[in-house]
């Protein structure tokens, strides 16, 4: 089953190096209009796709995450180790934010 997957997440996903492979299909055609979709292959082998949109809007996606697949590529290491991700922490207190601490 293939998870559908907002634009922004999709993007967020190929800079950071997680997408292997990007596929522009096509959907529909209303009135004239265009639909299209993105299926992409994470690199996991799990594949995702966005919903159907206008394919201006959907053709433009399509090359920024084809360029964002080559740059988050040489950005982000796939070979790190469970061992170095756990030594990360996140210091969130939920009651604070920066602002407040900035004053």
């Amino acid at each position: 089953m293939v998870r559908k997957i907002s634009i922004l997440e999709l993007e967020g996903l190929a800079l950071n190096g997680f997408v292997d492979e990007v596929e522009l299909i096509d959907c529909y055609v209303d009135k004239n209009v265009r639909y299209s979709k993105l299926r992409v292959k994470l690199f996991n082998n799990e594949v995702v796709e966005t919903p159907c949109d206008h394919y201006a809007r959907i053709s433009r996606v399509y090359l920024v995450l084809v360029k964002y697949k080559d740059l988050g590529k040489t950005i982000v290491r796939r070979e790190l180790s469970e061992e170095m991700m756990s030594g990360i922490t996140y210091d969130l207190d939920p009651g604070r934010n920066d602002y407040d601490a900035r004053r």
